[in-house]
């Protein structure tokens, strides 16, 4: 008998010495053939125990389901309590969720103050003050965290020669009890932030009576207990930043905003004093030591996270605010006057019910690069892309600096937007011819300021052009 297992098997059956002569035949394939015909046992073994598995071992099966629908409960549950965890989170516990600035222990007086616990300080660093004149608060900042939000009292009028500037400074000389070289007061836990303005508590006069006129010369001023609390915190040297936001305002309808609205803030305002001379110090004609700005300066605002783009918000587009036909392009190197790559813009601005009609000219400087197309004599249309915002002037890449300014200084990048709007397309003043000096007293015209108030000079003022005042419904 044939020794090949298929035909040993077969014996059982039918005559073996026929089904092995048969074999033999296929004696290159039979082999594939039992392989074949071993998967096919295998496959029917396996559909054949699933269908009596269950019958056979029916507390495994029904332990591995309610396994399955325990673990999708369980899930469920861990969800639904994170959900109520959340939604049990007071204000500022919700922000430990995402970004917090705040310390633990901070304070709020006022409930809207938690807000700021998600906003990155602007001047960064490891101390520093800012002071953010629209919501009226003082924010003191340590090794990058908020540690107390505090109410300002009083602070001065906008649109005057006088009004507190805005913008990066460090703290100068501090003293419990500053005499005002101005006015018969005396000014507790004042310190200097900018000249001849200071950050104080609220003035009393030789007698001992507090000043109860909440008029200020352009110094902030805090009630008592505030005013030593920051007077205790800062250091001669550290950075102090005053600025504005664009909370209380509305654009106009017809106008595009310069930059997205939402990613910056207001550096430097329209009027912002600028001392140019010291003449007349400790004088009641202080005024003409001082000049004032011509535009307004939109700063970007700090990324929130390192991943979000770098150290400033990630939409740095400038726009143009109406529809109009490129006037001039400045580049780099080619006498910009320190306003460095700068478009302006011809618009003849349509009648509304606030403006109006009449030729005026934006202008946008400081730009990091200015888009291809951006040419003299091109059309451009509102909230057409001009260029980025950046720090650029006297003919290099990185000029403006925070401290110091130079082309070879190394201090972290002032990236703003220097914006005007005035009555001729130049960088000088339009109106005024050559009205301002130079600190050897030589007569020339003025790039960025006036010697009085810009709209003496041809300047229009960019907040009252293009925005509404929100007014407050808060009593």
């Amino acid at each position: 008998m044939a020794t090949n297992i298929f035909c040993s098997y077969s014996d059982l059956f039918v005559d073996s010495d026929a089904i092995c002569s048969f074999g033999s035949l296929f004696k290159m394939t039979s082999r594939y053939f039992e392989i074949f015909l071993c998967l096919v046992v295998i496959a029917v073994c396996f559909l054949v125990g699933l269908k009596i598995g269950p019958f056979l071992f029916p507390n495994y099966t029904q332990t591995n389901t309610e396994l399955t629908q325990t673990n999708a409960e369980n899930e469920a549950q861990s969800v639904s309590a994170l959900s109520q965890t959340e939604s049990m989170l007071s204000p500022n516990e919700s922000v430990l969720a995402e970004e917090n600035y705040c310390v633990s222990d901070i304070k709020f007086s006022d409930e809207s103050d938690k807000k700021f616990c998600s906003q990155k300080s602007k001047i960064g660093g490891t101390k520093g003050l800012e002071i953010n004149l629209t919501a009226e608060k003082a924010l003191l900042y340590e090794n990058g965290k908020l540690t107390s939000i505090l109410p300002l009292a009083y602070q001065s009028q906008e649109g005057k020669w006088y009004q507190a500037p805005t913008g990066y400074y460090f703290a100068g000389v501090k003293k419990e009890k500053h005499v005002s070289s101005i006015f018969p007061v005396t000014m507790p836990y004042a310190f200097q932030y900018y000249e001849d303005f200071f950050i104080h508590g609220i003035p009393y006069y030789k007698n001992g009576e507090q000043v109860s006129s909440s008029f200020t010369g352009g110094c902030l001023r805090f009630a008592d207990g505030i005013a030593e609390q920051i007077f205790n915190f800062i250091n001669p040297g550290d950075p102090v930043l005053v600025y504005k936001t664009f909370d209380d305002l509305s654009l106009k309808e017809g106008f595009s905003a310069p930059v997205d609205l939402k990613d910056f803030w207001i550096r430097q305002r329209y009027n912002n004093p600028y001392r140019n001379s010291w003449i007349f110090s400790g004088t009641e004609y202080l005024k003409f030591d001082y000049y004032q700005h011509t535009g307004l300066d939109f700063a970007p605002n700090p990324a929130s996270t390192a991943s979000a783009g770098g150290p400033d918000s990630q939409n740095k587009s400038v726009y143009s605010i109406y529809d109009g036909v490129i006037s001039k392009v400045i580049n780099l190197g080619e006498g910009d006057h320190g306003f460095g790559n700068t478009a302006i813009i011809e618009h003849n601005i349509s009648s509304t019910s606030s403006v109006k009609t009449q030729k005026i000219y934006s202008l946008y400087a400081h730009l990091s690069f200015i888009d291809t197309g951006i040419e003299k004599g091109a059309i451009i249309k509102k909230g057409e892309k001009i260029g980025e915002v950046g720090n650029s002037g006297y003919g290099c890449e990185n000029y403006w600096r925070i401290g110091k300014d130079g082309c070879d200084e190394t201090g972290k990048a002032d990236t703003h937007l220097h914006f005007e709007i005035k009555k001729a397309p130049i960088l000088e003043n339009p109106e005024g011819e050559d009205a301002c000096q130079t600190p050897s007293a030589e007569w020339r015209f003025c790039y960025g300021y006036t010697p009085d108030y810009p709209q003496d000079y041809g300047y229009f003022d960019p907040i009252e052009f293009l925005f509404d005042k929100i007014i407050s419904t808060n009593n």
